[in-house]
């Protein structure tokens, strides 16, 4: 089950007695099941909200929107030319390297 809810509560869990005029008033039985059944909701939705954040799947899924991010204009949906060349630039520089030292290595033996 997936909560859509960003952050939301359903109501603040009132302390031990509720005051009036300054004094305490005692609660009602009803009162008391009332605010455990806030409690409880509250608890639920918190732990929904949880289990949607650390879902492996929603995991991916945000974090390749962050790096998508990155290298792809979010207004006009164009690669980001500024951030993909030197990640490209790497990536070839890398391989170019694995391979001199590969070929090194054929030519010791």
């Amino acid at each position: 089950m997936t909560v859509q809810a960003k952050h939301s509560r359903v109501e603040p869990v009132s302390s031990g007695s509720t005051r009036d005029e300054g004094k305490a008033v005692s609660r009602t039985p009803e009162e008391i099941e009332a605010e455990i059944e806030r409690a409880r909701a509250n608890l639920a939705v918190t732990l929904d909200e949880l289990v949607d954040r650390v879902k492996p799947a929603n995991v991916a899924r945000r974090t390749s929107e962050k790096v998508r991010a990155q290298f792809v204009d979010s207004e006009t949906g164009a690669p980001r030319v500024d951030r993909i060349a030197p990640v490209a630039g790497g990536v070839v520089g890398v391989v170019v390297l694995v391979v001199l030292l590969k070929r090194r290595g054929r030519k010791k033996k």
